[in-house]
């Protein structure tokens, strides 16, 4: 039997961080692992990235998680059937909500004896929360992505506190209390996908014998025992029903772009990674100067020397670089995926001119990039049965 582990969170959240280090994690100790990655679009820097480590990895394009069920259950039958898995990671895209009741609940429902479905885990961003949180208490109105943010937390059967590296053991241990008081039918877990500390613990939250959400990491009583695999996510702490029209309102405040092309050398050779920093140095000073929010935006390029991978995950910061190549290169194959809430076409604008810049300042030319963003609005939907496989 398949344990399927379904990762929901914001954008820039660390959600495929968590993805590829859990399963290499798991992977080091004999499991059969492979990860799933979804995105409204094609062509995605986290798909590329657990390729480059994993085994096993597939690609859900063209509509968010909720929307591609019939395909993730005929990825999970056929990694059944032929033995590649027995342990499936799959991540929603960041703008994705509703998840319980439109893929948990429909698999464990139609495939409990097939699949065993880990506690939804919504990956917490600290330091997003806390800017929501602060827009809260200064008595703001609610804006529709904060609506989505918080829909996440409210489904979510296990909250996995990501980034706890960047805030430190006082604080986390007080955003633990506070989401265990906030969320009493949630279990609360913290950890840091980038340094592998408590990564260990979440790993055996998903994986023991029967991962209902009905207790927490300690095993100690604790969730009332009317939440089960199977509990109505409208009846947790009385919260009214998804509200389509604010969902559909937030995602359709975010502008979406997956670009791929190839990057060439003017001269002799040019620096991948010091090339993908400027490009997004430049993106992240647009961002600020304009106002305009990032969800992130994240950019491969992938040389014979190796990859450089360098992410932004809020407005106006530093890009952060994960992955470098080993020395200067001839060339390289770009894939630039930005999520930001601003007209397309205004993104499309500001990736030229920082990939421009990019290439003038390091001797470089690129060739193919065509920026074309899109919204991802959400249409209302019901959650859809499953054909019987196999």
């Amino acid at each position: 039997m398949i344990t399927l582990v379904p990762l929901s969170g914001f954008l820039g959240s660390g959600k495929t961080t968590t993805l590829i280090s859990a399963a290499i994690a798991m992977q080091r100790t004999g499991r059969r692992v492979a990860v799933v990655t979804n995105d409204p679009g094609a062509g995605l820097v986290d798909t590329n990235l657990a390729r480059g480590g994993l085994d096993e990895v597939a690609e859900l394009a063209g509509g968010c998680l909720c929307r591609r069920l019939p395909d993730l259950a005929a990825l999970l039958a056929d990694a059944d059937t032929a033995k590649k898995a027995d342990v499936v990671l799959v991540e929603a895209s960041g703008s994705c909500a509703d998840l319980r009741n439109t893929v948990v609940r429909p698999l464990r429902d139609r495939y409990r004896d097939r699949v065993t479905v880990a506690p939804l885990t919504a990956v917490v961003d600290p330091l997003r929360l806390a800017a929501f949180t602060r827009a809260a208490e200064r008595c703001e109105p609610e804006p529709d992505l904060g609506y989505l943010f918080g829909r996440q937390l409210v489904e979510a059967e296990l909250l996995a506190i990501n980034k706890t590296d960047l805030i430190g053991d006082e604080r986390t241990a007080k955003l633990e209390a506070r989401l265990a008081a906030d969320y009493p039918t949630s279990a609360v877990l913290s950890y840091s996908a980038t340094t592998g500390a408590g990564l260990e613990a979440l790993v055996r939250f998903w994986t023991r014998p029967n991962p209902a959400a009905n207790e927490h990491p300690n095993n100690e009583p604790g969730v009332p025992a009317g939440l089960g695999p199977h509990a109505d996510v409208r009846a947790v702490r009385g919260e009214p029903k998804l509200d389509f029209t604010r969902y559909a309102d937030a995602e359709s405040q975010v502008a979406w772009l997956n670009e791929a092309f190839r990057v060439t050398a003017s001269g002799p050779a040019f620096d991948a990674l010091a090339w993908g920093r400027t490009v997004l140095r430049y993106l992240s000073d647009w961002s600020a100067a304009a106002g305009y929010y990032i969800g992130h935006i994240k950019l491969a390029v992938r040389t014979p020397a190796g990859l450089a991978k360098l992410s932004v995950t809020d407005t106006g910061a530093p890009p952060l670089a994960d992955r470098a190549p080993a020395r200067p290169v001839e060339y390289g194959y770009a894939t630039l995926n930005a999520r930001v809430v601003c007209p397309p076409s205004t993104l499309d604008d500001a990736v030229r001119e920082a990939i421009a810049a990019a290439d003038k300042a390091h001797r470089a030319t690129s060739h193919g990039a065509r920026p074309s963003s899109f919204r991802s609005a959400h249409r209302r939907h019901q959650p859809q049965r499953l054909a019987a496989t196999g």
